[in-house]
């Protein structure tokens, strides 16, 4: 089952698209409820130098994650439902 779900057509691009509004959602609110919408503070803690690699691995992989379980489980619903019928 798990490799019929990701080998389904837009499947990838599903997860690469809820990954990118994961992200997105998270750092603004990340923005608001750490640094109450101070922009130049944030980019200055989160994109120091020595916290930059694990800024962007841990946004790239808690994106990935959420895109990847939120859009396997769709797919495969969709999968048991037509397959049901």
């Amino acid at each position: 089952m798990f490799q019929k779900v990701i080998s389904v057509k837009g499947f990838w691009r599903s997860v690469i698209v809820l990954a990118i509004g994961f992200i997105f959602i998270y750092n603004i609110v990340d923005v608001w409820l750490a640094y109450d919408f101070n922009w130049s503070l944030y980019a200055e803690n989160r994109l120091a130098k020595e916290n930059l690699l694990r800024f962007f691995v841990a946004n790239i992989m808690s994106g990935f994650v959420y895109g990847f379980i939120v859009t396997y489980l769709k797919f495969r619903g969709n999968i048991k439902k037509n397959e049901a019928k």
